[in-house]
């Protein structure tokens, strides 16, 4: 099983650095496409849209990027932090389907919980 919380804490770092740059294309494509339609309120609209959409996936990720770092120390704490934002990463289908899945079967197995307690 130790080998699978790896490769939980792995994932999770790579998606959620990718969910990092989904979080800047989408403001600064959010910020440029409202900008090139010379209408204030489409303006107005778009950035604050694309601005609260961006803060959304990108605290997704640095949530699932510092608890990644934590789970592979075998941080008590990151086990329930990545449990949240797994559940989160269930709706985003495929991939975040497929690993938000596979993390909540990692860390709530029998066996993972025992190699949790064993840390703390």
């Amino acid at each position: 099983m130790r080998t699978h919380i790896k490769v939980v804490g792995l994932v999770n770092l790579l998606y959620s650095a990718l969910g990092l740059l989904a979080a800047a294309g989408v403001l600064l494509g959010g910020i440029f496409s409202s900008l090139a339609t010379f209408n204030p309120v489409v303006l107005l609209v778009g950035t604050v849209a694309s601005v609260v959409i961006a803060i959304v996936i990108g605290a997704m990720s640095v949530f699932g990027l510092v608890a990644g770092f934590a789970l592979l120390n075998h941080q008590q704490w990151a086990r329930y932090v990545i449990l949240i934002v797994s559940a989160l990463r269930l709706f985003r289908w495929p991939w975040g389907t497929l690993f938000g899945g596979y993390s909540i079967w990692v860390l709530t197995h029998e066996e993972t919980r025992h190699l949790f307690a064993m840390r703390s």
